[in-house]
């Protein structure tokens, strides 16, 4: 009777140990995730230069004028020297914001090879920002990048502002600190 007593408390105890709760961690509305992908080697020197695409300009000028001047300010800060593209620059840099109305991460994943796994939160809009670096020779692919937050709508204009030079300078420190 004893040793039935023992193995029913054993198995009990067996039973409920095997059960793991296993809990997500909270997504943050200013979550970033960031996905990064080296084509080809560059060299990289204090003489490096670089020249925005023609995609990031309209007549009117920049596509996107805060994240074009987040973008110059930290390659500056960065010692590389913005040219323009006929001065041959060593790299060219291409970006592209899209929302998630715009482009799902199975298109991401399709067209452009990186899915930086931003979970899907139904009351927030996720934003993408696809970078790519061209060799200013070859015009081929050097690196590409795509990097994920959550639109956040209600920040003042400081705030966002602060948000867009935290993305590119996390974004490009994976490309000027390749391993």
């Amino acid at each position: 009777m004893k040793a039935i007593r023992i193995i029913t408390i054993f198995t009990a105890l067996l039973a409920v140990s095997a059960c793991v709760t296993v809990e997500e961690a909270p997504v943050s509305d200013s979550q970033l995730v960031i996905s990064s992908s080296f084509e080809r080697d560059i060299e990289l020197d204090e003489n490096s230069t670089f020249a925005f695409t023609p995609l990031q300009v309209t007549e009117h000028g920049a596509r996107y004028p805060a994240m074009t001047e987040a973008i110059e300010q930290f390659m500056a800060a960065n010692s590389f020297k913005q040219v323009t593209p006929d001065q041959n620059p060593t790299f060219y840099i291409g970006y592209v914001l899209e929302s998630e109305e715009d482009m799902s991460d199975d298109q991401l994943v399709e067209s452009f090879g990186l899915n930086p796994g931003l979970p899907h939160l139904p009351e927030l809009d996720k934003g993408t920002l696809l970078v790519f670096v061209l060799d200013g020779q070859s015009k081929q692919f050097v690196w590409k990048s795509a990097a994920q937050g959550f639109i956040l709508d209600e920040q003042n204009d400081d705030e966002r502002q602060l948000r867009i030079q935290n993305i590119v300078s996390a974004t490009f420190n994976q490309f000027i600190n390749k391993p």
